[in-house]
């Protein structure tokens, strides 16, 4: 059974990888000429973009390109970059370890601030500090990321001078990037566990071990938390995979050297290679990050095997 699950969720992550790669390629390729784009504002004549529109094979019809794309990206090679003019994979993966670090901070942040919330509203229902809780997660899921972070760099950077606005010098650099980016899972996390420990608090085996006499810490946090949890693991790891496909925002805004900036700047200039090997690979790392939710929540929950 569940090598049958296994084996179901890997056909479908790759279906997914194929339509992403297959995607990225005529959204970018159709979308106009990279070649022309790149070299005219260097002043390039008409010849001299022709023969680099050969070398690099733009004049071939594009269902030739997009033949040739999927072969030569099966064997991972995903082309040279236009920009740079470089192999683009080992581009990427100098910049993936940003991305990651970034992604990893931001949820563990989620994670120690949303859990703590989430319990702390469910255990005082209705009271001050449910309300306030909960108006702040609201609040969290309402403002857009490119808002929170300009506001955190004009507190804290800008007007405290506390923590740096740019860059990935220091250990402290990834602060305000990985809180601006982990603000609405933190809020969507709060919220849906206070929701799912209010639905199991008023379960039977609640019920029983509270006429038990247990106390209440340990009816909230063993028999209460434990199973609210389950919805809130599955949610967890997607937004995991939200945060690795969101961060081109942050990273815009707090110049963090990461996938999501190289995948800006492959966009702006106009560099289809590179952009596409930044999209496949944020795509790869999403899908095995699903797939890997998807294990642990069957072995969690053996009722997930079956669907």
């Amino acid at each position: 059974m569940m090598a049958r699950f296994l084996a179901r969720r890997l056909i479908l992550a790759f279906v997914v990888v194929f339509a992403v790669a297959s995607l990225t390629f005529f959204a970018l390729n159709l979308s106009g000429d990279p070649i022309s784009n790149a070299l005219s504002d260097a002043g390039a004549s008409e010849e001299q973009i022709a023969a680099v529109r050969h070398q690099m094979g733009y004049d071939r019809p594009i269902i030739v390109r997009y033949a040739d794309f999927i072969f030569s990206a099966g064997r991972g090679d995903f082309g040279r970059s236009i920009f740079y003019g470089e192999e683009t994979l080992p581009l990427v993966v100098a910049r993936f370890p940003y991305t990651m670090i970034l992604a990893g901070v931001a949820m563990l942040i989620t994670v120690l601030v949303a859990i703590p919330l989430g319990i702390l509203a469910a255990t005082f229902p209705d009271s001050l500090l449910d309300r306030t809780i909960v108006t702040l997660a609201a609040l969290g899921q309402s403002v857009p990321i490119f808002v929170v972070g300009p506001i955190l760099i004009l507190i804290f950077s800008v007007h405290l001078a506390i923590l740096p606005v740019s860059g990935a010098e220091s250990l402290w650099s990834v602060v305000l990037p990985a809180v601006t980016l982990s603000f609405y899972p933190m809020a969507r996390i709060t919220r849906l566990l206070r929701a799912s420990m209010l639905e199991v608090t008023g379960s039977e085996y609640v019920l029983t071990a509270r006429a038990r006499g247990f106390s209440e810490f340990r009816v909230v946090l063993r028999y209460i938390s434990n199973n609210a949890l389950l919805p809130v693991l599955t949610v967890l790891g997607l937004q995991l995979g939200n945060l690795l496909g969101g961060a081109v925002i942050v990273e815009t805004v707090f110049a963090w050297p990461g996938i999501g900036s190289l995948t800006r700047d492959a966009l702006i200039n106009s560099d289809f290679p590179l952009a596409q090997a930044a999209v496949i690979v944020i795509a790869i790392a999403v899908v095995v990050v699903n797939f890997l939710t998807d294990v642990v929540y069957a072995l969690v929950d053996p009722r997930i095997r079956l669907s």
